[in-house]
C-alpha cells in the first residue's frame, strides 16, 4: 500500500526548490507527492448488465463555463459507455445561447443519455458571491428547478470522470440531505460532487433555509460553505475516490485510510480540478493529472 514516508516528503520539498515559477515548482512537489497513488484506474471493472434507467446529474455553468462542461460530460458519458445512461440537467445563465446549447447537445447526441437545458431562477439574486459568478448558487436551486426528481447527482464542470455513477447513486442516504467527500476533519464537505436527496430538501423545507442564509453571511466559498453550515450532521460522507483533488497535497494522507486510499489508486472516479490552476492553463503552469484532462478535450475538438 502506498504511504506517505518522510522521505519521501523530503524529497518532494527539495524539488520544489527549483523551477522557474511557483505552478513549475509545485508540479515538481506534486509529481513525488503522488507517485504511484494513481495506477489501474477504469481497468479493473468488472462486467455489468447496463443499469436500467438513467441516472440524473446536473451541471451549472454560464457562457464561459460551456466548453470546459462539454468535456466533463464526454468523460462522463465515455466512461460510462455500455453501463449506464443519464439525463444530463445543464442549468445555465441567460448568454449561454442556442449556440452554445449545440456545444453540449453534439456531446451527447452520440449517446443514449438526454440533455436538458434549464434557467437558474430570481431566488438567490440577493446572495452573497463576491468574485463568484451567480451560477455558484445553482446548484442549491435544483430542488425547486427539478420538482419531479426525488435523488440527482451535481457535479463541477472542472471534473473528469474515470468510472461511472451507478453505485453513487444507488447509495442509501438514510436520513441524510447530501453525500459529499470531506475536506477537513470536522466533516467539512466539498460541494463540486454531491448527492442531493431533493425529496428530503423539498419536504423540509430546507431550500428556504439556503436562500435566508445564503443573504445573511458572507462566506469565504459562498455556496460550498452555506450547505455544510446549515446541514450539520445531516452529510454523508463519501469515499475519496468520487472526489480527488490535488490541492489538498499532503492532508489526502491525513484525511483519508489506507482503505480509502488504495481504493483510489484502482478505482478512481471522480478527478475534481478544483486548484486555480487548471488544466487548460498556459502549458507551463499546469497542474498533475493534467494528461487525463486533455486526452478527453482532444476527443470534443474544442481545444486545440
Amino acid at each position: 500500500m502506498y504511504k506517505f514516508s518522510v522521505l519521501r516528503q523530503v524529497s518532494a520539498t527539495i524539488a520544489g526548490l527549483f523551477g522557474t515559477t511557483r505552478e513549475s515548482r509545485r508540479l515538481k512537489r506534486d509529481k513525488i507527492k503522488f507517485h504511484g497513488l494513481i495506477e489501474t484506474v477504469g481497468q479493473n471493472r468488472l462486467p455489468r448488465e447496463k443499469y436500467a434507467k438513467r441516472i440524473p446529474i446536473s451541471f451549472c455553468f454560464d457562457a464561459r463555463g460551456c466548453k470546459l462542461a462539454a468535456v466533463s460530460i464526454k468523460s462522463l458519458l465515455d466512461a460510462s459507455h455500455g453501463r449506464c445512461d443519464y439525463d444530463i440537467y445543464c442549468v445555465v445563465t441567460d448568454d449561454v445561447d442556442k449556440s452554445l446549447q449545440n456545444i453540449i447537445t453534439n456531446i451527447v447526441d452520440d449517446s443514449e443519455s438526454k440533455v436538458y437545458f434549464l434557467n437558474g431562477n430570481n431566488d438567490f439574486d440577493k446572495s452573497y458571491r463576491a468574485k463568484w459568478p451567480i451560477a455558484v448558487w445553482y446548484r442549491l436551486m435544483l430542488p425547486k428547478l427539478l420538482p419531479n426528481i426525488d435523488k440527482i447527482i451535481y457535479a463541477d464542470i472542472d471534473i473528469i470522470f474515470c468510472n461511472d455513477l451507478i453505485d453513487v447513486y444507488e447509495l442509501d442516504m438514510g436520513t441524510n440531505i447530501v453525500a459529499g467527500v470531506p475536506t477537513q476533519k470536522n466533516g467539512y464537505i466539498n460541494s463540486g460532487f454531491l448527492v442531493m436527496d431533493l425529496a428530503k430538501i423539498r419536504a423540509e423545507k430546507v431550500y428556504e433555509k439556503w436562500i435566508k442564509a445564503s443573504q445573511s453571511e458572507k462566506y469565504e466559498n459562498p455556496d460550498q460553505d452555506c450547505l455544510n453550515y446549515t446541514l450539520e450532521n445531516r452529510k454523508l460522507f463519501l469515499p475519496v475516490k468520487y472526489n480527488f483533488q490535488a490541492r489538498l497535497g499532503s492532508r489526502i494522507f491525513q484525511m483519508y485510510s489506507e482503505i480509502e486510499l488504495d481504493d483510489l489508486k484502482h478505482n478512481l472516479v471522480v478527478m475534481h480540478y478544483s486548484n486555480y490552476i487548471k488544466p487548460w492553463s498556459n502549458i507551463s503552469a499546469r497542474p498533475i493529472y493534467s494528461e487525463i484532462w486533455w486526452n478527453t478535450a482532444h476527443k470534443t475538438g474544442l481545444f486545440e
